[in-house]
């Protein structure tokens, strides 16, 4: 969110009332002191561009399973808003990068359209399917993780390739292709933010990383078919009259590498600072594995992946004294719901036997993130692969640089020192 939106609140440490702007790309080092503000003073915001920004647990749960809260923003007052005030060159972001196809990514659609794209792409989700996509995950974290010096970069080594192999392997992308799509899912990430004022040359590569991934996966479902791979899944039932067309499969596979690119690898690096940060995090799961579900509960907690989840509203109503009309913009920023001192004792700290309402990380109701299992699944073997190979980690640099933007929240990098286990 680049357009300014200025609140009063005393930052950290002070005791008189200053500017807060909770756009300030500083924020990203820690934006949890804006959230708590927020849920004390502004529970509901009037925001960038006139979005609403609501921050309270109650509130982003429920507005989550809410079904007058929609996604498609092309028929919304925001993207009125947004269109009149680009002109002729709109920036690309919440799908508009896909503005030269007829399809759109099944997440920024609503029923009954969501219901069929999302059920075709389902199949590849099952918990049969996932569990055999096991031995090949965990394989692939051995290879990763064989030889590991004492200082490396977490999100190089681990993060930024796992989910581009499994992607591969569930997608059926050659491995010569592979590298190219870490390239384009960071570009595309970008469109999840609402960044009404980017730089020309930021907004023509987010354009060109979604038109050349579409373009490859649409050459890639015109020779699949007999396959066992999700796209010759889904050329299959484009043929046999599902009304599934090349391009939907095209713009369902860009949101699967991006979703599981860019989250993933958001979780691996933000589960290397909570160790980095909670030592003792680490040195109960490494001496029980029996608590690793737990654990990644609690770290998707702490620091998900995802900042923020977009609504419109598909009719008026009020939310502590606002009047969100029908086209309104709503951001539910669930890493402050996860954070609600009202809902989780002591909420800025790490405990994996809290008890209570669950995180909202996943999100909730029709559009609950459909590769949860699998994301789940992945992180699981990533952390066995860790601790069978190291009893603790640290970062190498107090600092941690994360990448650009707040929808989804991640580090750039993550060089951490290791104690490895004895051979």
């Amino acid at each position: 969110m680049s357009d300014s939106t200025k609140v009063t609140a005393p930052p950290a440490g002070a005791g008189s009332a200053a500017p807060l702007d909770l756009t300030d790309p500083a924020l990203l080092a820690d934006p949890y002191p804006a959230y708590r503000y927020l849920r004390t003073a502004h529970p509901v915001l009037r925001g960038p561009l006139g979005a609403f920004l609501v921050s309270r647990y109650e509130d982003c749960a429920a507005l989550l399973r809410d079904r007058r809260m929609g996604k498609d923003f092309a028929r919304s007052n925001f993207f009125e808003q947004v269109m009149g005030d680009a002109g002729d060159e709109p920036p690309p972001f919440l799908g508009l990068g896909l503005d030269d196809f007829e399809a759109k990514l099944f997440m920024l659609t609503d029923p009954p359209e969501h219901t069929r794209l999302r059920g075709l792409v389902a199949q590849a989700f099952t918990p049969a399917t996932i569990e055999r996509l096991r031995t090949a995950v965990a394989g692939i974290v051995a290879g990763l993780l064989d030889d590991l010096p004492e200082r490396f970069d977490l999100m190089e080594r681990l993060g930024t390739p796992l989910p581009i192999r499994v992607l591969g392997h569930m997608l059926g992308i050659p491995a010569a292709d592979q590298a190219r799509f870490t390239v384009w899912s960071a570009e595309i990430a970008g469109l999840l933010d609402l960044d009404v004022a980017l730089e020309p040359e930021v907004a023509r590569a987010r354009r060109e990383a979604v038109a050349q991934c579409t373009a490859y996966f649409m050459e890639l479902a015109g020779r699949r078919g007999d396959g066992d791979d999700l796209v010759s899944q889904l050329v299959r039932a484009r043929d046999e009259g599902s009304a599934l067309s090349t391009q939907e499969i095209a713009a369902t596979c860009v949101l699967l590498v991006v979703a599981a690119q860019e989250t993933f690898s958001n979780l691996i690096g933000n589960a290397g600072i909570v160790f980095a940060r909670h030592p003792h995090a680490f040195t109960r799961l490494a001496a029980d594995p029996g608590v690793a579900d737990a654990t990644l509960t609690e770290i998707l907690r702490l620091e998900p992946s995802a900042h923020q989840v977009g609504r419109i509203a598909l009719e008026p109503f009020d939310l502590h004294g606002e009047r969100i009309e029908q086209g309104d913009a709503v951001i539910l920023l669930v890493a402050s719901a996860n954070r609600d001192e009202r809902v989780f004792t002591d909420p800025d700290t790490f405990d994996s036997d809290r008890e209570g309402p669950g995180h909202l990380s996943f999100g909730r109701g029709i559009h609950y993130c459909l590769g949860a299992p699998l994301a789940t699944m992945m992180a699981r073997e990533a952390l066995r692969g860790l601790t069978d190979r190291i009893t603790g980690l640290s970062l190498a640099d107090a600092a941690v640089t994360y990448k650009p933007g707040m929808g989804l929240r991640g580090p750039a990098r993550l060089d951490v020192v290791v104690q490895k286990r004895a051979a």
